[in-house]
């Protein structure tokens, strides 16, 4: 048991750019703690504690529910489940990248004093908008049944999908982590993108009223990311693109972030 408990200390420790993101993903319990600090400190001495987040968002998607199926003429019992599930997603996928944006820069006070995995600080921001995440999704789920839709097997697929977005929210953090604590001035131009992405992603409106331009969300990366959940939940056919682009969009930023980590890992200390 020492020499088990030493072995991983000394990994912990001996860590390099090549293994910082393996080591930190396996470095659970260090991140989750610090995930549920995190949680516990923003809702401090309130009653409601996060369960506050998901009574905002029940309110916000019920307003907007109401609102735009009128303005686009849309069903509200198929529309308000679509519209709540879409804004959830996004919500978390959004605060992966702003907030990923600034992993190191508001961890360089750990960075600085202590040495462990940099995927650790984004571990840390993935996890707690995860749980926010899995907070608000119920919200949408009771709607469906007051509506009276009641969720297939296919229900079960949203199981992987929510997997592939927690990775995808882990090399996320690491690649623009990395770039912004390098170049400042990228942390305000992706602050600028996100909310232009947002109006190109099917959330509010849905991918067949474009008809004949319908490409312009199947090239969008995170139309497919909401898909992979929203589509199981609602009881839709999720096409195969969208689970093909989710796993290459994986695939290919893992990459991208190991290797930043092996070129950039011990130059983030002095960038931040």
């Amino acid at each position: 048991m020492q020499a088990t408990v030493s072995s991983a200390r000394q990994l912990w420790h001996e860590h390099d750019g090549g293994s910082d993101i393996s080591v930190g993903l396996l470095a659970s319990h260090v991140w989750l703690a610090l995930g549920w600090h995190d949680i516990r400190q923003r809702y401090r001495r309130s009653v409601l504690g996060p369960f506050w987040f998901t009574l905002s968002t029940l309110i916000m998607v019920a307003v907007l529910g109401i609102l735009y199926s009128t303005l686009l003429g849309q069903e509200i019992t198929t529309y308000l489940p679509y519209l709540g599930i879409g804004l959830v997603v996004w919500q978390y996928l959004s605060a992966c990248v702003n907030e990923g944006s600034t992993a190191f820069i508001g961890s360089a006070y750990l960075i600085k004093q202590i040495r462990m995995p940099l995927t650790v600080h984004v571990s840390r921001i993935v996890w707690r908008n995860f749980v926010i995440l899995l907070h608000s999704l119920p919200v949408v789920v009771v709607f469906m049944f007051i509506f009276g839709h009641v969720p297939g097997p296919e229900f079960l697929l949203v199981v992987p999908g929510l997997v592939l977005l927690l990775l995808n929210g882990v090399w996320i953090g690491v690649v623009l982590g990395t770039l912004c604590a390098r170049y400042r001035d990228v942390l305000p131009i992706v602050g600028n993108l996100i909310q232009i992405v947002f109006f190109f992603t099917p959330i509010m409106w849905t991918k067949d009223l474009l008809k004949d331009r319908a490409w312009v969300a199947e090239l969008n990366p995170f139309h497919h990311m909401i898909d992979i959940v929203r589509g199981p939940i609602i009881g839709s056919t999720v096409a195969p693109e969208s689970w093909l682009w989710s796993v290459g969009i994986l695939v290919v930023g893992f990459l991208a972030a190991q290797y930043l980590m092996q070129r950039c890992r011990n130059r983030v200390p002095y960038w931040v």
